[in-house]
C-alpha cells in the first residue's frame, strides 16, 4: 500500500516574500544599469541605449509585479529578459563585445557587474519558483497581492 502525500500550499507570507524579493532584485539591477548609463553613452550611443533600455525594462517589470503578481506571462517575460541580459554580459566578458566600435573587445569584470548579474540570476530563480507555484495551482492568483 502506498502512502498518500499531500502537498500543502505555501504560506501567503512566503509568496509575498518571493514577490517582494523579485521586485527588489529587479529594481537593484535596474538602478545599476541606470548608474552606468552615462559611462556607456560616453563609449557609444548604442551601449548607452542598451543600458537605458535595460533600466526601463527592469524597473517596469518590478512595477508590473506589484500590479499583476500572478500574471504568468509577465513572470515568464521577466525571466527570459533577464536571462538575455545575463547572456549579453557573459558574451561581452568572454568572447567580446558583439557590436559597436569596440566589437570583439573583452570587457573586464567589476564588482558592480557581479552584483548586477547576481541579482538578475537570483531574480530568474525566484521567478521560476513563482511560475512553478502558480502553474501547479499551489497558490491562488490573488494570494500574491
Amino acid at each position: 500500500m502506498q502512502a498518500k502525500t499531500t502537498l500543502k500550499a505555501p504560506a501567503p507570507g512566503a509568496v509575498k516574500g518571493l514577490l517582494y524579493s523579485a521586485v527588489a532584485l529587479s529594481t537593484l539591477a535596474a538602478l545599476i544599469h541606470l548608474f552606468v548609463t552615462p559611462e556607456h553613452f560616453g563609449e557609444w550611443w548604442g551601449y548607452g541605449t542598451f543600458m537605458l533600455a535595460a533600466f526601463v525594462a527592469q524597473v517596469s517589470f518590478a512595477g508590473g509585479l506589484l500590479v499583476w503578481p500572478g500574471w504568468k506571462l509577465l513572470l515568464l517575460a521577466g525571466g527570459i529578459g533577464n536571462l538575455a541580459i545575463i547572456g549579453m554580459w557573459a558574451v561581452s566578458r568572454t568572447v567580446g563585445i558583439p557590436l559597436g566600435p569596440e566589437t570583439g573587445e573583452v570587457e573586464g569584470i567589476g564588482a558592480l557587474d557581479l552584483v548586477c548579474t547576481a541579482s538578475e540570476a537570483t531574480l530568474v530563480v525566484v521567478l521560476v519558483v513563482l511560475l512553478n507555484l502558480y502553474r501547479r495551482g499551489r497558490v491562488a492568483r490573488t494570494q500574491g497581492r
